[in-house]
């Protein structure tokens, strides 16, 4: 792999970076074999700063080749769209002395509708768990894919919906914003209320 052929790999012991060598990262990727997401999205773990929370390089699905931090707290996200990004920002957060935790993730989407719509009739956890890691990096919707969504069973998808409409606001989701703030769970209403706020600037500015 050429990721492992180009020189040696980001090591700063004061930031907590830690990124593995070829047979360190397989030894680790394995053991996490039986993880039904990290199966699904093919996870090659990338780095050990002993804290659980690995960043993986994904070699499955719509988003393969593009690097996510499998955390538990936060939320799993995708952090960077490519090997050579994640690199580029270890290199630059340990020449600074910035802690791994404090790493700038890199601000990118790109289409991911019709994955989406099809996750939001799975029903299953690891289609949840899909659902809300795509959306923070998706691009656009379908007015039809946002109608799945907003109704969906899990209150995580419906504040990550949420979550999306304040990110790329626009006036033709204002109903559908409306909905997520009047939701039955605080989280997604107070997301929801976001959303609408978050249009209402957007129609103020212009």
């Amino acid at each position: 792999m050429a990721y492992y052929q180009a020189g040696a790999l980001p090591n700063y012991p004061d930031s907590r970076i830690n990124c593995l060598p070829f047979d360190k990262a397989r030894d680790y990727s394995q053991e996490m074999r039986g993880v039904s997401v990290v199966d699904r999205l093919g996870l090659w773990m990338l780095d050990d700063a002993n804290d659980s929370n690995p960043f993986a390089y994904i070699s499955k699905g719509p988003c393969s080749g593009m690097v996510i931090h499998f955390s538990h707290d936060p939320e799993p996200e995708i952090a960077f769209s490519s090997l050579t990004t994640f690199l580029a920002a270890m290199n630059d957060a340990g020449a600074r002395g910035v802690d791994i935790d404090d790493v700038k993730k890199e601000n990118f989407s790109f289409p991911l509708d019709q994955v989406i719509n099809e996750l939001a009739t799975e029903g299953t956890d690891e289609a949840t768990f899909l659902l809300t890691t795509y959306l923070p990096v998706t691009a656009a919707l379908q007015k039809e894919t946002k109608e799945r969504l907003v109704s969906h069973e899990d209150f995580f998808v419906r504040e990550a919906l949420a979550f999306f409409l304040a990110r790329i606001p626009s006036a033709e989701d204002v109903t559908t914003a409306a909905l997520l703030a009047t939701d039955k769970h605080p989280q997604v209403a107070s997301a929801g209320n976001a959303a609408v706020a978050a249009i209402k600037r957007k129609r103020h500015c212009g």
